[in-house]
């Protein structure tokens, strides 16, 4: 009964924390679009924090996941880790690091992307899931492309490139949570 009641919890917590990244995402798109030239600078330290707030949650479901393989696994551990280090740049010297800011990003995405297509496609996902997982792999490995292929022509681009993707992504987070949410919350 113990434990059921602690799995209980935990599955709830786990909703909760993917429902606030989804939050998170939203929040920051619309912020990102609707001040694009305050937010070059603003944005690398809100970036930062998504990025920790990210990494953060990766890193939780890596270590927590019951039902996935070490593979899985092990790969959410690396974004996680990825994740992590490109929030810390971020935070600690925007103004020098915005390019090794870019190519974080940019190697972040990709490799994130990476990952979503391998899971949609390995058998993790199945259904209407499988496409939206594939769909978020697909936009996150073109974004990291496009961010590393460029990373210096516009910095207001990627800025407003980065509020596009945090709309989409968080638009397609939050519809995976809401499909996933327990039956207890």
């Amino acid at each position: 009964m113990t434990t059921m009641l602690s799995t209980d919890r935990t599955e709830k917590f786990l909703w909760w924390l993917a429902l606030s990244g989804a939050a998170v995402s939203l929040i920051l798109g619309i912020l990102f679009l609707v001040w694009p030239g305050e937010t070059l600078h603003v944005g690398a330290v809100l970036f930062g924090l998504w990025l920790l707030f990210h990494g953060i949650v990766y890193l939780v479901n890596a270590i927590t996941a019951t039902a996935a393989d070490g593979l899985h696994r092990a790969l959410g551990a690396v974004i996680g880790l990825l994740f992590v280090i490109g929030g810390i740049a971020c935070l600690r010297d925007v103004v020098v690091s915005l390019l090794v800011i870019a190519t974080i990003i940019g190697i972040s995405w990709l490799v994130g992307g990476i990952i979503a297509l391998i899971e949609a496609f390995s058998g993790f996902r199945t259904g209407p899931a499988r496409l939206l997982v594939g769909g978020l792999g697909a936009l996150s490995v073109l974004g990291g492309l496009i961010v590393l292929i460029w990373p210096g022509p516009s910095l207001a681009t990627i800025v407003v490139l980065t509020g596009v993707w945090l709309l989409v992504l968080g638009a397609m987070q939050l519809v995976l949570v809401l499909r996933s949410r327990p039956s207890t919350v």
